[in-house]
């Protein structure tokens, strides 16, 4: 008996964070970590028979778990914004144009992103845990531009993990 299968479709997802939810999200763009392997440069040691020794040591991850959302932009929703404000660190010499509040630690947010299937279905979920905006931009704007106006946040977090998704 063949089998039914269903592709997953980019277009159907939902982005939530701690109280942010509800939001017009256009696009979440590469989610990713790498893992950092050390070891591997060198040998560690040789043997009887002259045989060389190496080993490779997972040391963690190379930074932290990232990925980017874009944001439609809507009169009076300023969430994302003001979570970067927050996060940001205040600045460090007078007159710097990018200022924030400093509440890193605060301001950490968990939040997942659930994709699904052409029947509502939620069928793929990743969970994000202490999350913050490392980078901010605004989309461009033009006189005889027709595209709608957007933000995009780069989000750093301690964890990200693909799980079951709720049903």
């Amino acid at each position: 008996m063949a089998t039914s299968v269903k592709p997953i479709t980019t277009s159907r997802f939902y982005v939530e964070f701690d109280d942010m939810t509800d939001k017009l999200i256009k696009s979440v763009q590469e989610i990713k970590f790498q893992g950092q392997v050390k070891g591997y440069e060198k040998a560690l040691a040789s043997t009887k028979g002259g045989k060389t020794l190496r080993q490779s040591t997972s040391t963690g991850f190379e930074e932290n778990p990232n990925f980017t959302i874009e944001v439609y932009l809507r009169e009076g929703d300023m969430d994302f914004y003001n979570w970067f404000q927050e996060t940001m660190p205040t600045s460090y010499s007078s007159g710097a144009s990018a200022t924030g509040k400093g509440k890193w630690g605060d301001n950490r947010k968990g939040g997942a992103i659930t994709a699904y299937d052409p029947d509502d279905k939620a069928i793929l979920r990743w969970e994000v845990k202490n999350a913050w905006i490392k980078s901010y931009k605004v989309s461009d704007f033009a006189a005889d531009g027709g595209d709608l106006a957007f933000e995009t946040f780069e989000i750093v977090c301690e964890d990200i993990r693909r799980v079951a998704p709720k049903q």
